[in-house]
This record gives structure tokens, C-alpha cells and sequence, in this order.
């Protein structure tokens, strides 16, 4: 019974996210979103969130809106796991994804390498991060008051600043899909 509670867990925590499909991946569309203000956006964000910055004077610009309770606690949250996230990223078992998010990358190496609770607080730490970073993107689209078709180039554009502050060795999904090394 206790080996399906995570995956159960995992399960529950995708399934509510109202506004998107995770599993489906839309190529982005900026024709309704400011593209330069959102990249800018998102680089002050995850600049902020890498230094661990839990209290970061961000402002949004040309009607990007981050100024909500819920952005900003998921901000407050991100930074404050930021280390770990880099640390499991520098193992090579964590990939940074398109889409957002990331995702453990659960091979034979992983499993031999990692002891039960290490992986069950892997998973917790996977899911904290991915659904606070789903708080930040649906939550930008909705309080900035962009058409939900605009979620894939909130994604990318937060992809696309993380990435950017990646350290050497990390891992990070590549536009043809394949896993590829900073």
C-alpha cells in the first residue's frame, strides 16, 4: 500500500492544475504577452529565487502582474528550497524540462545511488518546486490578464531564464526533447 501513495501523491498534485495539462506541450504564443518584459520578468525572478532571495523587490512591467499574495509566497518558497534544487541538479538525477518544471530522471544508476528516503525527499522537493512554479505561471496569466493560450510562453520564458543561470554539469531538456548537459 505504501508504495503507491507517491506516485498516488505525484498523481493528485498534477491533476490539479486547473488551467494547463502538464503532459501536453503547446509551442509558446506571445502574440497576447509582451515578450521582452516577460523574458526580463523572469530573469529578475529566477535571478532572485537563485540567490535565495526571500524577500525580492520584483516588479512587474507592461501589464505583467506579480503583485498577488499567491506569486509571491511561491517565490518566497522557491527561494528558500533554491539551494537544495541546485544541489540535486548538480547530481545529474534532476532535469530542468520545456515545460517548466523539473523532473527526476529515475534510471538504475538513481535507484543504486540513492537510498528510499533520499528519493521520497527528492519527490517531496520535486513537487514543492513544480507546483509552486505552477503557481507563478497560471498566476502571472490570470492576474495580468492574458488569454490562457498565453501559459506556453509564460513556461518558456521561465525555462528560458533558468537555463540561463544554470551551473555547468546541470541538465536541462533541449528543444528536440533530448537531455543534454550544461
Amino acid at each position: 500500500m505504501r508504495s503507491f501513495a507517491l506516485p498516488l501523491a505525484i498523481a493528485a498534485v498534477l491533476a490539479g492544475c486547473a488551467t494547463s495539462n502538464p503532459f501536453v506541450r503547446v509551442a509558446p504564443d506571445y502574440s497576447d504577452v509582451p515578450r521582452e518584459a516577460l523574458d526580463a520578468v523572469a530573469l529578475r525572478v529566477e535571478q532572485a529565487v537563485a540567490r535565495g532571495d526571500r524577500e525580492p523587490e520584483i516588479t512587474g512591467s507592461a501589464g505583467i502582474v506579480l503583485d498577488t499574495p499567491e506569486i509571491k509566497q511561491a517565490i518566497r518558497t522557491r527561494a528558500a528550497r533554491a539551494e537544495l534544487l541546485s544541489e540535486f541538479l548538480d547530481t545529474g538525477y534532476l532535469c530542468e524540462k520545456r515545460s517548466g518544471l523539473v523532473y527526476v530522471e529515475r534510471n538504475g544508476a538513481y535507484k543504486k545511488n540513492t537510498t528510499r528516503a533520499e528519493r521520497d525527499r527528492h519527490a517531496l522537493l520535486v513537487m514543492g518546486e513544480n507546483s509552486n512554479r505552477w503557481t507563478i505561471y497560471e498566476g502571472i496569466v490570470k492576474a495580468s490578464n492574458f488569454p490562457p493560450r498565453s501559459l506556453s510562453a509564460v513556461q518558456e520564458a521561465f525555462f528560458k531564464a533558468r537555463q540561463s543561470l544554470m551551473k555547468p554539469g546541470q541538465r536541462y531538456e533541449n528543444e528536440s526533447g533530448e537531455t543534454v548537459v550544461k
